[in-house]
């Protein structure tokens, strides 16, 4: 059986290592663990990658922005 999890250092308690003892209860793992960023993992769909791109254009460009009033957050 294989897993995988993408989660924040926050996350990683006794409650998910317990979960991973069920999970694999009486089985040999091995657990890779790999520092990355939300916009590189974002960027692994080419969907979400396009998205991010013609994002980062528009902020550049000035152009399709949303303003909002800062007061609704207050």
């Amino acid at each position: 059986m294989n897993a995988s999890f993408v989660l924040d250092s926050s996350e990683l308690n006794y409650a998910f290592i317990d979960k991973l003892r069920e999970m694999f209860q009486n089985k040999r793992i091995e657990l890779f663990i790999t520092e990355m960023d939300d916009t590189e993992y974002l960027s692994r769909s080419t969907v979400n990658k396009k998205l991010l791109l013609e994002s980062i254009a528009n902020i550049h460009n000035n152009q399709n922005l949303v303003t909002v009033d800062a007061k609704l957050f207050t």
